[in-house]
């Protein structure tokens, strides 16, 4: 009888461990951002109260990770003028990477571009211009007639270009903004918003940072010198670091500005919308600026490929645990006297095989008890798939090990 009794607990203990082998464990995960370098949590945005603008809406915003250092009604819906054009860009710099345009292919001018009202060049459908050169009349002299024909080109129209518009800005997460046009003549279905607008910007500056060689450019002529291209952007000069990026003016948006300066290893973006004139857009954009450089600092939390002190739990493989390196850098604005940075290791659940490089988390960066930005956790070695034996006897011990724990506790 007894024998039979041990031999039905072994048994049982044996299939315990079985499923106990294969069985996944269970690790509790946040949000893991695998697609950035960086990520930021946007509810973790601070109030307007120790800067003041005169401009109605504006942010500063920390290029590197995304993070919001500044905000004063960031997502209020506001016509957005020419600032527009850092989409035109970006979709123009996008067609060239894919290979659907090149840099030196000539650009028609129709008639359509040829008419269009506003800041223009005067582009003749007789000339010949590159799209390297309508890249510098949009953001130079912030030419509407080169949007059009830019647009033309890479769309096939204007219609087109706008619907690639819309959908890279549903891409960017830009939920206060509808693109009616390539240029931002006014359209009353034509808006946006600070934040969005700083979507768009950081987008294009972090994938295409050449941009920063042409929007820096204070004038330069043309037409064997005969005709000058003057930038609109009046910040360009007056502090340091300052190399772009766009302005924008029509009657129903005031003047707008998207600012950027890079200053000790730490890029800042400002955004000023609404300004009733162009002194109040640079003063704006100056005290955002110099605002974010005087009051935050460059904080290097982990360095490309350094590891972390956490292992990372893996499922089935030869190996229960390895280790995780960082993918890239995070270096994150921090504001003088704030609480110090700590690091936390998220791990997802992970299943062997594991390939080196494979992304397995993320390192969190927390200030006073909040994720401030956010880095990928790659695997530091390679982790083959365990032997059914192996992972018999794992779930076994494992199995056992947890028995005796339970045992023990009930008599502390």
């Amino acid at each position: 009888m007894k024998k039979r009794f041990w031999t039905k607990t072994a048994s049982g203990a044996l299939v315990a461990a079985l499923l106990m082998a294969v069985a996944a464990p269970s690790v509790q995960v946040g949000p893991v951002h695998l697609g950035a370098i960086a990520a930021y949590a946007e509810d973790n945005k601070p109030a307007a109260a120790d800067l003041q603008i005169d401009s109605p809406a504006g942010l500063l915003m920390d290029v590197k990770t995304g993070q919001l250092l500044w905000t004063k009604n960031e997502h209020a819906k506001r016509y957005p003028a020419s600032v527009t054009k850092i989409m035109t860009l970006l979709l123009t710099y996008e067609a060239v990477e894919k290979g659907e345009k090149k840099l030196t292919d000539v650009v028609p001018i129709s008639n359509n571009a040829y008419g269009v009202e506003g800041s223009s060049v005067w582009l003749d459908p007789k000339e010949k211009w590159t799209l390297q050169d309508m890249i510098e009349f949009i953001a130079i002299p912030s030419a509407n007639d080169a949007c059009v024909a830019t647009a033309e080109f890479i769309g096939g129209s204007e219609q087109a270009f706008v619907d690639r518009m819309n959908k890279k800005a549903q891409e960017l997460g830009m939920k206060d903004t509808h693109f009616a046009d390539s240029n931002g003549l006014h359209d009353p279905n034509h808006y946006s918003s600070a934040y969005d607008i700083a979507l768009m910007a950081r987008e294009l500056i972090t994938k295409y940072p050449q941009v920063l060689d042409i929007t820096k450019i204070q004038s330069k002529t043309i037409r064997d010198g005969k005709f000058k291209l003057e930038n609109t952007n009046h910040v360009l000069g007056k502090i340091e670091g300052m190399d772009g990026l766009k302005t924008g003016f029509t009657d129903e948006a005031g003047n707008n500005l998207v600012g950027t300066a890079q200053r000790n290893g730490m890029r800042l973006l400002g955004v000023e919308l609404g300004a009733k004139d162009d002194n109040m857009r640079v003063n704006d954009s100056i005290k955002i600026l110099e605002y974010g450089f005087a009051n935050y600092k460059p904080t290097t939390v982990i360095k490309k490929d350094e590891s972390v002190s956490d292992l990372a739990p893996i499922t089935s493989g030869v190996e229960k645990e390895i280790g995780a390196v960082a993918k890239d850098d995070l270096i994150i604005a921090t504001k003088n006297g704030a609480p110090d940075i700590t690091k936390k290791a998220v791990y997802q659940d992970v299943t062997a095989p594991v390939k080196k490089g494979q992304v397995i988390g993320e390192l969190d960066a927390v200030q006073d008890g909040k994720t401030i930005a956010s880095v990928p956790l790659v695997a530091a070695q390679d982790v083959e798939k365990g032997s059914w034996i192996r992972l018999m006897f794992r779930g076994i011990g494992n199995f056992f090990g947890n028995l005796f724990s339970s045992i023990g506790n009930l008599f502390k």
